[in-house]
């Protein structure tokens, strides 16, 4: 029997319709949110491939679907792809939303990228004046962008939220680290498990799941 090998694109944490683990994190944001208490500048820490990315691009899409057609759906954490909210993040043109990541052939957020964020914060908004703001691979912030970043962050205002995100807090600076709320996340060794596992059936390929499992070694699903 031929065989052939079989590229498989994987899904980016911002087409992740679907929430796989940190449920309890996730309504305890939504109840800051709605008491009006959820910290402008959050810190997100943990692991490389954790889902930090996937649970903040769902929290995202809480906060602006909320009055929109096929909004969040909060008894299932999914996303719906018909969403006017999740079309625009996905094309990387929702106007109340500002992304930093470090580009794939340079590994530092540069400070030109940080002043774009300052250019975004003091623009108009289409909806409700809400702006949130993710930092992907914070730790690759260099010392003029963390520094620019900061002034950003030292007063944001009511209605704006940074969500920053790092795989190694000790790589982010003192000043930044102390302005923001920062939640930890980790996963046991059976959430690992049971998240991989529901990862592995969006792909719809002939995988032995429990084969899988029982030479699980991975750090992160």
């Amino acid at each position: 029997m031929k065989k052939t090998n079989e590229n498989i694109e994987i899904i980016s944490p911002k087409n992740q319709l679907r929430l796989f683990g940190f449920e309890d994190h996730f309504n305890f944001f939504i109840e800051l949110y709605e008491k009006k208490k959820l910290p402008n500048s959050i810190l997100l820490s943990g692991s490389k491939g954790l889902g930090k990315s996937t649970f903040t691009y769902h929290i995202i899409n809480y906060l602006l679907s909320q009055n929109e057609e096929k909004k969040y759906s909060i008894r299932d954490f999914a996303i719906d792809k018909d969403n006017l909210s999740y079309r625009l993040l996905s094309s990387n043109i929702h106007t109340n939303f500002f992304l930093i990541e470090n580009n794939v052939l340079e590994k530092d957020i540069k400070i030109e990228q940080v002043r774009n964020l300052i250019k975004f914060l003091n623009k108009s908004t289409y909806a409700r004046n809400l702006k949130i703001v993710m930092i992907d691979n914070a730790e690759n912030l260099n010392l003029n962008s963390s520094n620019a970043l900061l002034k950003a962050i030292e007063e944001p205002k009511d209605n704006t939220f940074f969500f920053i995100i790092n795989n190694s807090a000790s790589n982010v600076l003192d000043t930044i680290k102390s302005r923001c709320s920062e939640f930890k996340f980790f996963l046991s060794i059976s959430e690992k498990k049971t998240i991989f596992s529901n990862i592995i059936k969006q792909y719809k390929k002939d995988f032995i799941i429990s084969t899988i499992l029982e030479n699980y070694y991975f750090d992160t699903p």
